[in-house]
Parts: C-alpha cells; sequence; structure tokens
C-alpha cells in the first residue's frame, strides 16, 4: 500500500508541474490564443518552444535579433500609433475649430442683421417723427394764419362798424331832423279814434 501511495504521490507531483511553453507565430512570440489560431490557419505550423529549459542561458543570436526586430516593430508600431492619435486629435481640434469659427461668424452675421433692422427701424421711426413733426408745424402755421386773417377781418369789421356807426350817427341824425322838418306841421293822432 505504501509503494500504491508513494506512486500517486509522484504521478501528482508530476502532472501538476509547470510546462513554461510559448509559441511561435513566425518569427515572434504569439500575443494570445486567437493570434495562434490564425497563424495555424494560415501556414498550417506553429512553433512550440520550452521557456523551463535552464540548462539554455545563453540566447542564440538568431533569437536576439528576433527579439531586437520585435522590440523595433513594438517601438515602431507604438510610435507610429501615437503619431496617428496626434493626426486624429489635431484634424479634431481643427474641425473644431472651424465650426466655431463658422457659429461665430454665423452669431456675427445675425447680430449685423439685427443691427442694420434696428437702424433701420430707427431710421423709419425718425422719419416718421420728423414728418408728424412737420404736419403739427404746417398745422400751427395755418392756424396761426387762420387767427391773423379772422383778426383782420375782425379789425375790418371793426373798422367798418366804426365808420357805419359814425355814418349811421350822421345818418340818422340827418334823417330824425328830416322827420322833425316834416312832421312839425302835422296834427297830433287821435288815439282814441279806433278804425272798425
Amino acid at each position: 500500500m505504501k509503494k500504491l501511495f508513494l506512486l500517486t504521490l509522484f504521478f501528482l507531483i508530476f502532472s501538476c508541474t509547470n510546462n513554461k511553453t510559448v509559441f511561435w507565430c513566425g518569427d515572434h512570440k504569439c500575443i494570445n490564443k486567437k493570434e495562434k489560431e490564425s497563424y495555424f490557419k494560415k501556414t498550417m505550423t506553429v512553433e512550440i518552444k520550452d521557456m523551463n529549459n535552464k540548462k539554455r542561458k545563453k540566447h542564440s543570436s538568431h533569437e536576439k535579433i528576433l527579439q531586437q526586430v520585435s522590440t523595433d516593430t513594438k517601438k515602431v508600431i507604438k510610435k507610429e500609433k501615437k503619431s496617428m492619435k496626434e493626426l486624429s486629435l489635431e484634424k479634431k481640434m481643427k474641425i473644431k475649430r472651424e465650426k466655431e469659427l463658422a457659429k461665430q461668424l454665423k452669431l456675427d452675421e445675425k447680430m449685423r442683421i439685427k443691427r442694420e433692422k434696428e437702424l433701420a427701424k430707427q431710421l423709419k421711426l425718425e422719419k416718421k417723427m420728423r414728418i408728424k413733426s412737420e404736419k403739427e408745424l404746417s398745422k400751427k402755421l395755418e392756424l396761426e394764419k387762420k387767427r391773423k386773417i379772422i383778426k383782420q377781418t375782425k379789425l375790418a369789421k371793426k373798422v367798418k362798424l366804426e365808420k357805419n356807426e359814425k355814418m349811421s350817427s350822421t345818418l340818422f341824425g340827418e334823417l330824425k331832423e328830416k322827420i322833425i322838418k316834416k312832421n312839425l306841421f302835422r296834427s297830433y293822432p287821435n288815439i282814441n279814434d279806433i278804425p272798425n
């Protein structure tokens, strides 16, 4: 029984050990299983390298070159991604600035149109007020002329009346004298004599 127990323990220990194996997709390590599967579908080959090999301390020159190339390509890809990001950000900022400028131009145009409308409205109001004041002035002048004419006619009538009064008083006096002379030798009428 002891032997059986030791044998199962031995199998368990070796079966649970970590096998560090890495899949190679051509000249670089496969990043994940998807890349491994896609590379396998294209070429029908995938290399497996054991990373637990402690005996191999030094890398071969081929592996060093491949590692250098992979790091360089990663750096280049990072730089390209960064530059693409910067370019896209610059484009976005340029588009944003252009939109803001267009919006500002629209606002300026609206404000200019609004000011022009207000000025036109103000001019129209001023014109109406000027016309109104001119009409009022012409009415006042006409009233003044009418008043002058009325005053003149009143004065003329007054002068005529005064002349007429003088003339009438003299005329009256003359008529009175004539009537008195005519009736001076007449007898008085009989007041009691009422005709039937």
